[in-house]
């Protein structure tokens, strides 16, 4: 079950603690979305091996709290075990954010980024969360 929440309270079967008090969410078994001024926050469950079920949940959530704009979105990669093909192959081929800032801590996650770099948008890699959204936020494309 899952569920889009305006304020304060978890969704259920949110797997993470870390929202902002008043932020608009959506959390669905893997993985949390968060809508934060102009961005989006997706966070995914340690340990989540990435199926194409899993990413079709998570574009519906882009889709939800974008509200029909094409935002920036924040994707935290750390701690996932993998991404299946054919989630990659959604991935890659949607179009719902106008860039994406990947965000990992280590190797593993790296390889992941590579993995979903031919994505419609531009996309980078970042070891620091506010670097990634920093990044994400600037329109001027090439920054």
């Amino acid at each position: 079950m899952s569920r889009t929440v305006p304020g304060n309270a978890l969704s259920q079967g949110c797997p993470g603690t870390w929202h902002l008090p008043a932020a608009r969410r959506h959390c669905d078994g893997k993985h949390c979305l968060e809508a934060q001024a102009g961005l989006l926050v997706l966070r995914w469950e340690t340990g989540a091996l990435l199926t194409l079920a899993d990413v079709l949940a998570a574009l519906d959530a882009i889709r939800d709290l974008s509200e029909g704009h094409l935002l920036p979105l924040v994707v935290h990669l750390q701690g996932l075990s993998g991404i299946d093909v054919d989630a990659r192959a959604l991935l890659v081929e949607g179009s719902l954010t106008s860039r994406i800032g990947f965000v990992g801590t280590g190797p593993v996650d790296l390889v992941l980024a590579a993995f979903l770099e031919p994505a419609l948008c531009e996309s980078r890699y970042f070891d620091h969360p506010e670097a990634a959204r920093t990044w994400a936020l600037a329109t001027s494309p090439g920054n």
